[in-house]
């Protein structure tokens, strides 16, 4: 028999999981509660995607939605079969899913679960009375389902870390996101806390929690999550990759010297790096060109996809690196910019929009320091740039160029 009653303490009358700070992810996802897709979320270990389907369950509750016509259940510890946890949910509502009216499953860490998508499937086709919310710490596996057997069936979410504003408001200082200019100087050592707290329960924590904390998800994900999904030979290697990538933010990838120091395959190091990025611990950048297909075969660039996994994994980090990673996951970045001598550590790229960032973690910043700023704009016929300094706060223009210059606290939050 399948233990469910220990999943959902929201059966009792007037029980709430009272989870009250929102993140933004959940108000994106909101307007698609009555839809009939499926929604999938992915992220990092520990981003708080559990605490998120548990709002959703609190906010159907505050609807009016049934409470015996909700179910979650994790598969981190579980591996049972969706058949074997509906028939026990069947069992207790004491009606056949069929007549059960509205029903939500919630199903968490979904990705454990071999062949989740075509159980899914089944029920999604035959049971249009379902809505299923699913999670996973893998994105290869949910990504796969929704190309695959689920295309037009799930509308997938990524969770990612804490953006500034939300480790802000989690930390009780709702009033520092809505007026930034009245307390800047408080802001400022806040990024500080920041770059180092990015998982909702280290938002308070100390430096010794966060050594532990950090370590223990790291070594889950590189020996035990990616191996139990991935033919991983040398466990050790994954491990190395993700030190070399903390000590040198934004490392061009030279595949070939990379694979002889660590003592692996080409084609080895090449799989190893795509499986810590389904582990959502590596962030990739593209070189930019206005071509996406050449971009893509063009060089590339590694960070890794938080600021807290770089201190943890490198004692005393060089700071504008730093801070360059923290741009490129903070503005989910796919591309830089490298061409000859010139360079842009950052380039958003949406539809026609294209915005080129430079990180200058200092102030008084001289024309030749941004020239590969400059050189980028001629080259693509732009009008505007940007650069994220220390403290500094200006537009100008430059060449023929408005360059907007804005501390990084005033950036985080825009």
């Amino acid at each position: 028999m399948v233990n469910i009653l220990k999943y959902n303490l929201h059966w009792k009358e007037n029980f709430r999981y009272h989870y009250e700070i929102k993140r933004d992810l959940f108000h994106e996802i909101s307007p698609y509660v009555d839809a009939r897709q499926i929604i999938g979320v992915v992220g990092l270990r520990r981003t708080g995607k559990t605490v998120l389907l548990k709002q959703f369950i609190d906010h159907l509750l505050t609807e009016g939605e049934r409470r015996d016509r909700i179910l979650y259940f994790s598969f981190d510890e579980d591996t049972v079969s969706i058949e074997d946890v509906i028939a026990e949910f069947q069992a207790r509502m004491g009606v056949e899913i069929a007549d059960a009216g509205r029903v939500y499953l919630f199903l968490d860490e979904i990705q454990k679960l071999a062949g989740w998508q075509n159980q899914i499937k089944y029920y999604y086709d035959t049971y249009p009375n379902l809505k299923f919310f699913v999670s996973g710490s893998s994105s290869l596996f949910l990504r796969r389902g929704a190309e695959e057997s689920l295309a037009g069936r799930i509308f997938l979410f990524k969770l990612p870390v804490l953006s500034f504003a939300e480790f802000l408001r989690l930390k009780g200082e709702e009033d520092m996101v809505r007026k930034p200019e009245v307390f800047k100087e408080s802001l400022k050592d806040q990024v500080l806390q920041y770059v180092r707290r990015q998982l909702p329960e280290l938002v308070t924590a100390d430096e010794p929690f966060i050594g532990m904390y950090m370590g223990s998800i790291i070594d889950k994900i590189v020996y035990e999550d990616l191996p139990g999904r991935f033919p991983i030979k040398y466990g050790g290697a994954l491990k190395r990759i993700l030190g070399i990538v903390a000590s040198h933010p934004g490392i061009i990838t030279d595949y070939a010297a990379l694979a002889n120091d660590l003592g692996i395959s080409r084609k080895t190091l090449s799989g190893y790096i795509y499986y810590l990025e389904c582990g959502f611990l590596i962030q990739k950048c593209y070189n930019f060109s206005r071509n996406r297909l050449t971009s893509e075969k063009k060089m590339k660039r590694l960070y890794l996809s938080s600021t807290t996994l770089l201190f943890q994994l490198c004692e005393d980090p060089d700071t504008g690196r730093a801070v360059e990673n923290l741009i490129i996951n903070s503005s989910h970045a796919r591309f830089f910019w490298r061409k000859g001598a010139s360079e842009v550590d950052c380039v958003l790229s949406e539809g026609d929009s294209i915005i080129p960032i430079e990180s200058k973690y200092k102030d008084g910043i001289r024309k030749n320091e941004i020239k590969g700023l400059l050189k980028f704009l001629r080259e693509f016929s732009l009008d505007a740039g940007c650069v994220v300094t220390k403290d500094t706060a200006a537009e100008e223009e430059i060449d023929g160029k408005r360059i907007t210059f804005i501390p990084l606290w005033n950036w985080l939050l825009h």
